[in-house]
């Protein structure tokens, strides 16, 4: 499978990219700067550019089977990057053909109910971002997850469909795994999966 990973220089899109290729995939590896990310595999081509423009985001698409965005929200006040950024990368992949994409998200996006404080804009962009995907017909999956750690890989989590995760933090390369598996869970398509530890 071909896959594009957007964030791929965070914390989270490292793991999703060593994992995709250790799986045998071919990945992009779209990040902002080119050195962000280094590797000599082969099987990994690494894409620089804003995904926010829909030119270098389209360009990254172009043949891909899949799509993980991994994207985060840096601080409140880069709001609404994210969702932006969000927006372009599921305008692309219809353009593209591409069906398949992954978002990440914190457990936020599972309600509507008021959030306050440091974590308010976080929560309105992946609110955004649920928003955007419904209203296309691409076959998504929005892992909703709690507090992503440093916590070594289990190779494991657990889920729940439409609802929070059972457990309060899942490591990162674990939501990495949770990301690249939910490429090929059809039963997830079009539901926001809460996934922990």
């Amino acid at each position: 499978m071909k896959i594009v990973v957007f964030g791929a220089a965070g914390r989270t899109g490292r793991e999703v990219v060593r994992q995709g290729l250790e799986r045998g995939h071919e990945v992009t590896a779209f990040v902002r700067s080119p050195y962000d990310l280094e590797s000599t595999d082969e099987r990994l081509d690494v894409v620089a550019g804003d995904a926010r423009d829909a030119a270098a985001v389209e360009r990254a698409l172009a043949r891909a089977d899949g799509v993980i965005s991994v994207v985060a929200l840096m601080s409140a006040e880069a709001e609404p990057e994210h969702s932006e950024a969000t927006k372009a990368i599921v305008e692309a992949a219809g353009r593209a053909g591409v069906r398949r994409l992954v978002v990440a998200a914190n457990n936020d996006v599972l309600s509507d109910r008021e959030v306050t404080g440091e974590f308010a804009a976080h929560a309105r962009e992946h609110r955004r971002n649920r928003e955007t995907l419904e209203a296309s017909d691409l076959d998504w999956t929005i892992g909703a997850a709690p507090w992503v750690t440093d916590d070594p890989a289990t190779g494991t989590y657990k889920t729940v469909m439409d609802g929070k995760g059972p457990g309060r933090r899942l490591g990162a390369a674990d939501f990495a795994t949770f990301a690249l598996d939910a490429l090929e869970r059809d039963e997830w398509n079009r539901h926001v999966v809460g996934v922990s530890a």
